[in-house]
């Protein structure tokens, strides 16, 4: 099984993502002393599926020596459950947890490539059950990526999932002792994570599509982030009652893709908490890839800056 959450050893990562419209990739390197990470490269192929070729005309363009792969995988391609731990051995641990999600999912157990994060209550709430996220996708879904990367002569060597790509990118954005929500509206639907010190505490994902009619309607639009709005402050809401350890002053808002033009103010009007757009320029250096500076681009590229930043380190 490839390595899915670990693998944070690496100087530097490249990220490719697959969008609606293509590929996207980035490698980014670990920052200097006081700086920040630097995105070395950048490209898109339009179109491009997730072959061996598209992977080799993408490689030339964003490859760099020293620097493995990872793969943030498409929406639909994986799941993502909340369990209690099992309270077992380390080594039993894979075993439970496959026993615990047996019921939940639609094909067997045993054909599901998984890994699991833990929400680091415990400390915290001692008298508070821990919980997993447990991630899970066919196995034979990974075995079939895996195999384009090697024919493509790629050292893929982690797959990881949106949710850790958004949380990484929410705690290059943290304060210190601060918990964020960071709200991501895409054309898959609107994700909702909050963070604190580097670790999810919470993710909500919503298949509310913004893009189903021919003709912009700004009235089903409004009513739409009314819904997303409502959405994030119930899980604001449930932080409060549940991780009271957690304080959140404030939700970041991602750069929106093109077509898309929200103020925040639009949706903070509907919330107890101020929104802010999120300008990944205060987070990276894009001097080596300037083109990145866009807003637009900046939401194209959002998953795959999120998924290179395997080298961080959790924050004390």
């Amino acid at each position: 099984m490839l390595n899915w959450l670990g693998g944070k050893g690496a100087a530097g990562w490249t990220a490719v993502d697959r969008g609606a419209d293509g590929l996207v990739g980035v490698t980014v390197l670990a920052p200097d002393a006081g700086g920040k990470p630097r995105v070395v490269k950048c490209a898109a192929m339009p179109g491009g599926p997730l072959d061996a070729g598209a992977l080799a005309g993408l490689a030339k363009k964003i490859a760099v020596p020293d620097c493995p792969w990872t793969l943030p995988l498409s929406r639909k391609e994986y799941s993502i459950l909340m369990v209690p731990e099992p309270p077992v051995p380390p080594a039993e641990l894979e075993r439970s947890v496959r026993w615990a999600i047996s019921g939940m999912i639609d094909y067997p157990a045993d054909e599901a490539s998984i890994a699991w994060m833990k929400i680091p209550s415990v400390d915290r709430l001692p008298n508070r059950p821990p919980d997993l996220y447990v991630l899970l996708a066919k196995s034979e879904l990974i075995a079939r990526h895996k195999a384009a990367f090697q024919q493509a002569r790629i050292p893929l060597q982690a797959v990881d999932v949106r949710e850790t790509a958004q949380r990484n990118i929410a705690a290059l954005a943290e304060k210190p002792g601060e918990g964020v929500g960071l709200l991501t509206i895409g054309k898959q639907g609107v994700q909702f994570t909050i963070t604190c010190n580097g670790e999810l505490y919470l993710d909500r994902f919503v298949e509310e599509s913004l893009f189903d009619h021919a003709q912009r309607d700004e009235a089903a639009e409004r009513r739409a982030f009314e819904r997303i709005a409502l959405q994030v402050q119930r899980s604001l809401d449930f932080i409060g009652r549940t991780m009271t350890f957690i304080v959140i002053d404030r939700v970041l808002m991602a750069p929106m893709p093109v077509g898309l033009e929200l103020d925040p103010d639009v949706i903070s009007q509907h919330l107890s908490l101020p929104v802010e757009a999120l300008d990944l320029a205060s987070l990276f250096d894009f001097s080596q890839t300037p083109e990145l500076a866009r807003e637009e681009n900046q939401a194209l590229y959002f998953t795959a800056l999120g998924a290179a930043l395997r080298f961080m380190k959790k924050k004390a």
